[in-house]
Order: structure tokens, then C-alpha cells, then sequence
């Protein structure tokens, strides 16, 4: 961590570009400017969907400039085997997934709150990477990153109930009356059903809504919270060191 980006250790190890924003490089809603200084990478590469917590994929075939002139890409999830184009979502408590696919290579970025986690969102961009690219799912990445944690994320009926039915007793803690969900770990549950190696999944252990001094959280400040930005990249770099 260099304290404006988080990196997952698994896929600096086999050198995609990618990183979880903190809130130290301000509201990605507002500007990109220190983004595009700290990593070097253009803000016109990066590939901006229209999050509605569904579950439609968008495959991106084209430059970012012509599938960000569509302002209808009304999806939570984007896969591409393109080396000029920068996948994202953007997070202030929803959990972003990032996916790396190395032979033959693609990656894929997902954008998961409670209603996304609980359909499967990031299941349909496994089966997208599958069945556009031929990827195979025991050999992707996966680095689930910073989110609202149970210790912040009280839920009522509506959201417990669904959630331990499908996930189990992993996916809620009951302290008292009051129920917490966990969403970074039904997301990881879904990977390790769709055929991920648990060892291949890595979980950055943030809490958006706790490390005021890190993140923006919509739980904590409400509809006007900044946002942090998660992305991922085939462009031809390095191993980050």
C-alpha cells in the first residue's frame, strides 16, 4: 500500500495493472487528475458503466472513447481481452472484484452490493470470461477488494434472511438481535462454486465504512460520499514492484 492506491499481492505477482483508489486521491466522480498522475494511465481509457446492482456483463470490443459515448451501459460487470482500454467500477461500500485471466488473457471487473452479490454478478462474468474468451475458471485471479464489513453492515430481514439461506452461517454474524452481512465473503463463496482455486482469491480485508481516514462510505456519509475507484487493465506494464 503506497497509502493513494491498494494493490492485491496476487495480481502484482503475475503484473496486470490494476488498484483500488483510496479516498487520498479524492472523489473519482469529481476528477481524475490524480489518478491519471499516480498510475500514468489516461482517464479517457477508462471504461465507465451505469451501475443499477443487475447482473449484465458488458463485453468491451471497442476503444473507451466509443462505449463511453453510450451513457445507456446500464451494467455492473465488464470483461475485455483489449490492451488499450482500462476497466472500472466505482465503490463507497459495494464490494469491487477484480478478475485476471492469463492464458489466454482477459480480465473482467464486477461491481457487487447486496443485491448483485445475492444474484451473482460476479458468476455472470466468470461464465462471460468462459464462454467470450475461453478462459477457465480454476486458473483465473480473483482480489475482492475494499468494502463495508459485517463490524458496519447491520442489515434487517430482507437482506439476512436471503443471504444466510443461500450462503449459510458464513454470510451473516447475529450478535443479539441485530444481524451484520458479509459481502466479501458470499462473493468469494460464489467464485469457489464457479470453479476458482480458493488459493487464486485473494480478500483485502478493508472496511469502507470504518477507516473514515481510507475510503468514502455511503453508509457513513450518506448520498452526497465521494468514490473510490477499482480498475484493471491489460495494457503492457511491468510488475508493479
Amino acid at each position: 500500500m503506497n497509502g493513494s492506491i491498494l494493490f492485491s499481492e496476487k495480481l502484482k505477482r503475475v503484473g496486470v495493472e490494476h488498484g483500488f483508489t483510496t479516498r487520498a486521491l479524492g472523489d473519482v466522480l469529481g476528477s481524475l487528475n490524480l489518478w491519471e498522475k499516480e498510475t500514468n494511465l489516461k482517464g479517457s481509457s477508462l471504461v465507465w458503466l451505469n451501475q443499477v446492482h443487475g447482473i449484465d456483463v458488458f463485453v468491451v470490443d471497442q476503444p473507451a472513447s466509443i462505449c463511453s459515448s453510450d451513457h445507456e451501459l446500464r451494467y455492473d460487470a465488464a470483461i475485455t481481452n483489449r490492451t488499450d482500454v482500462v476497466l472500472s467500477v466505482r465503490t463507497a461500500d459495494c464490494t469491487p472484484i477484480l478478475l485476471f485471466s492469463d492464458e489466454p488473457r482477459a480480465v473482467a471487473v464486477v461491481h457487487a452490493g447486496w443485491r448483485g452479490t445475492l444474484a451473482g454478478i460476479v458468476t455472470h462474468a466468470v461464465s462471460a470470461l468462459v464462454e467470450t474468451y475461453n478462459c477457465t475458471p480454476k486458473d483465473l485471479t480473483a482480489a475482492i477488494g475494499p468494502c463495508i464489513q459485517p463490524c458496519c453492515y447491520e442489515v434487517g430481514e430482507e437482506v439476512s434472511k436471503p443471504f444466510s439461506d443461500r450462503f449459510g452461517s458464513e454470510a451473516i454474524s447475529i450478535v443479539g438481535a441485530s444481524k451484520y452481512a458479509h459481502l466479501a465473503t458470499a462473493n468469494r463463496i460464489w467464485l469457489i462454486e464457479c470453479g476458482l482455486s480458493a488459493e487464486k482469491i485473494e480478500t483485502l480485508d478493508y472496511c469502507t465504512c470504518c477507516r473514515k481516514e481510507l475510503f468514502f462510505s455511503y453508509r457513513r456519509e450518506g448520498a452526497l460520499a465521494g468514490r473510490q475507484l477499482a480498475y484493471i487493465s491489460l495494457t503492457d506494464r511491468s510488475p508493479i514492484a
